[in-house]
């Protein structure tokens, strides 16, 4: 049997449920979701990034480390670029699939993507933060270099969009190689023992379930259409919160 690496257990562990496999990436590479259905992984995208620097921030404040500080840092500065700030990026795409942008912010995730959050908020309170890195960069963020890059050419070619339309896409594959490969070198730095090793292996499978979980969300509801929401619940939701613990920033 071949010898294997920490690294390479981590990988295989978010590669067992890695969302590249999912039939919702499946459409899309082969052009076959409509720009509805896009638009809805457009709205719950939205929802999942939106809150990201505020669900990450005690990594920022409670972190003795400073390179481990410095490459969350990083990405929230990435993330919120004066420039041309990711959240827009992706509002730009939205609003070329026909969606309004002032809609999409003021529509609720659904609970897929709610729980992806509250998971996100756990991992970042009350997990180590080895199992934190390994759940959060790499079964969540390093994974849109492979979902990412097959869809790219069907976007241009069978969607017809243009590349400013599209800029999130590749903006994300380079980004999220460079965030990957970095906490990849911070958990093998920073895990110390071998049980740490075996929860940072399941952080990491976690993290890329949840996604996949998140992915199926969008799937059953924007192009199966199973409706996972109730309308009537969404000035409830609005005046007391999504979850008793995690309100998000407006």
């Amino acid at each position: 049997m071949a010898f294997k690496t920490f690294r390479d257990q981590i990988r295989e562990a978010v590669d067992s449920r890695h969302s590249r496999h999912h039939p919702y990436y499946a459409l899309w590479a082969e052009g076959k979701l409509t720009r509805a259905q896009m638009g809805g992984w457009v709205q719950e995208h939205y929802h999942f990034t939106k809150d990201i620097p505020w669900l990450i921030g005690p990594m920022l404040s409670d972190n003795p480390y400073q390179d481990v500080r410095e490459m969350f840092r990083h990405n929230i500065e990435e993330e919120m670029d004066p420039r041309d700030p990711h959240i827009e990026v992706l509002l730009r795409f939205g609003r070329a699939c026909g969606l309004d942008a002032a809609q999409i912010k003021r529509s609720k995730p659904l609970p897929t993507t709610q729980a992806l959050l509250d998971w996100i908020y756990i991992l970042g309170r009350h997990r180590s933060m080895v199992e934190a890195i390994a759940g959060l960069n790499i079964g969540l963020e390093s994974q849109p270099p492979n979902l990412y890059g097959g869809i790219v050419p069907a976007l241009l070619k069978v969607y017809g969009f243009k590349e400013d339309e599209i800029k999130y896409f590749p903006l994300h594959v380079e980004a999220d190689t460079e965030h990957g490969d970095r906490a990849y070198h911070l958990v093998e730095k920073y895990t110390r023992s071998e049980e740490m090793k075996q929860r940072v292996i399941l952080a990491a499978r976690e993290g890329a379930e949840k996604r996949w979980l998140y992915i199926d969300g969008i799937y059953l509801h924007y192009v199966q259409n199973y409706r996972l929401t109730d309308e009537r619940w969404d000035e409830y939701q609005s005046e007391f919160g999504p979850s008793p613990f995690y309100r998000g920033v407006a």
